[in-house]
């Protein structure tokens, strides 16, 4: 057996491995299928459109670097047959890709975003953001242009390869796996590309708004976020919504020698950390009033969905290091569908990267996020936010610095500067076409995870208001998505083609 078919026979034994020590199914490998097979002769393909995918740039925001990632998704699409158009106009275009099947089953739309999330490349240990690299358990994979085959467990390093850059290139490879095999599709398709999902989605929305018949479909899947822990395939059946602020507290009306006026000049950062604390409990519950008052409660299918996903608390401690999670009486799973209340920054005194100085801080400020659930309204928790506030004895401004009466008046003051948020979509387990894409991904034995709420937030009201819609998350939980060291666990890559196969040749 030449070395090639050795390292692609390993790596099949090892998924199998690893697939029953997570708790999934080995089935999917046990005999050859026409996509598996055709993957397997193209894994040189797959792997450098990843590459030369991860290596542009993609910041939200900027938008040469993401018309450059536009004009190649354009080009990768229209090489599988699709009619592509981008829109025009200031920011990151959204690309509009259609593919007619002959006498379809239906449409599906399905909805990705090419944008990512900001870098500091200083933080990247493996490899540079948009120079990515390949990593085996043991360390770097040396380059090799004649290599052919890649072992399932090594992953692909870059800003965006499984956030959502790797679900791309599962799409575009199971498209040309089925045209190259037969098979397909059977269903005609529309993919939207969305490249501000990292800022808010603003072209997206204005283009959902003027193209929604083109959008329309029998049902639409959006193809962002992680599988579950356990590392089966993850469909989810809603997401987050969010809502937030900068919250800053005062002292006196400027920075004060800690020395001369130490005892006597108020510290705000102290008191930003009294009035923070004061919002959750020693377990991490929220103690703001009617945090959770409004939340729409989990189904009879939901609740049974949660018992059915593999419990991977004890493992979930192991790969973060937590000994303690917060409410760790109660399962991820389940508060998932619960909103959450996060302080994401703080900052007095210019922070501790700016030079040491010896002065208590005029002000202090943290950023506060909260992520939404079903049945919340942004608005309304950030205005529960500012009564509990006041509650605790401060007098609030929203927008703007207290006047020098109003900081003469009152001992306690706090600024709020309230972001908008977002509603959280959830449907329902039990629809048809949610039912047709459970039972197509799990006809070759596959185990999935149901999730009634996905833990990120993302566009999918944008659909479910119009259409049937369900979640699918191919990439694997641990690919530091948003932080150093973004990775794609390539077995994740070659299983997201076959499924997205599946789905794309499913029957109705």
């Amino acid at each position: 057996m030449p070395s090639e078919q050795r390292r692609a026979t390993r790596g099949r034994v090892c998924s199998f491995a690893v697939a029953l020590a997570l708790g999934g199914s080995a089935a999917p490998f046990a005999q050859p299928r026409p996509v598996a097979a055709w993957r397997a002769q193209h894994e040189r393909q797959i792997v450098d459109e990843l590459l030369q995918l991860v290596s542009i740039p993609n910041v939200a925001g900027t938008d040469a670097d993401t018309r450059r990632n536009a004009d190649l998704l354009d080009t990768l699409f229209t090489r599988r047959g699709f009619k592509v158009e981008q829109t025009d106009g200031p920011g990151s275009p959204v690309v509009f890709a259609r593919l007619d099947a002959p006498s379809p089953s239906g449409v599906l739309t399905l909805y990705l975003h090419y944008d990512g999330q900001p870098v500091n490349a200083t933080e990247w240990t493996r490899c540079k953001p948009f120079a990515p690299c390949i990593h085996s358990t043991t360390g770097p994979v040396a380059s090799d242009p004649a290599r052919t085959s890649f072992e399932s467990q090594w992953r692909v390093y870059g800003r965006s390869a499984s956030d959502d850059k790797g679900p791309i290139v599962a799409v575009l490879n199971a498209v040309e796996a089925l045209r190259a095999t037969g098979g397909g599709p059977t269903w005609s398709l529309r993919v939207v590309l969305d490249g501000e999902e990292e800022a808010g989605s603003g072209n997206f929305r204005r283009f959902a708004a003027a193209r929604g018949a083109d959008l329309k479909a029998d049902l639409a899947i959006t193809l962002d976020g992680p599988r579950h822990p356990s590392g089966r395939p993850t469909l989810y059946f809603g997401v987050r919504g969010g809502a937030g602020m900068t919250l800053t507290v005062y002292g006196a009306k400027n920075d004060l020698h800690s020395g001369n006026y130490g005892n006597w000049a108020p510290d705000p950062s102290m008191r930003l950390a009294r009035l923070l604390a004061s919002m959750k409990d020693d377990k991490g519950r929220v103690t703001i009033e009617h945090f959770y008052r409004d939340v729409t409660p989990l189904s009879a299918t939901d609740m049974r969905a949660i018992e059915d996903t593999p419990n991977i608390e004890v493992a979930l401690k192991r790969d973060f290091l937590v000994a303690l999670p917060e409410r760790g009486e109660e399962r991820l799973e389940k508060k998932l569908n619960e909103p959450t209340l996060s302080i994401l920054a703080m900052e007095a005194g210019g922070g501790l990267g700016a030079p040491a100085r010896s002065a208590i801080p005029a002000t202090a400020s943290a950023r506060i996020e909260m992520r939404l659930v079903n049945g919340l309204d942004p608005a309304k928790q950030n205005a529960l936010v500012a009564d509990h506030i006041r509650r605790q004895g401060y007098f609030v401004v929203e927008g703007r610095d207290p006047t020098d009466l109003e900081r003469l008046t009152h001992a306690l003051i706090a600024r709020m500067d309230p972001r908008a948020g977002s509603t959280a979509p959830r449907v329902s387990m039990d629809d048809p076409m949610a039912r047709a894409v459970v039972a197509a991904l799990t006809r070759d034995g596959r185990q999935l995870v149901r999730l009634p709420t996905l833990g990120g937030s993302m566009p999918f009201s944008t659909f479910s208001s119009q259409m049937p819609t369900v979640g699918f998350s191919m990439v694997n939980h641990d690919n530091n998505q948003h932080g150093p060291d973004e990775n794609l666990r390539i077995q994740n890559l070659w299983e997201g083609i076959e499924m997205m196969a599946a789905i794309m040749t499913m029957a109705r």
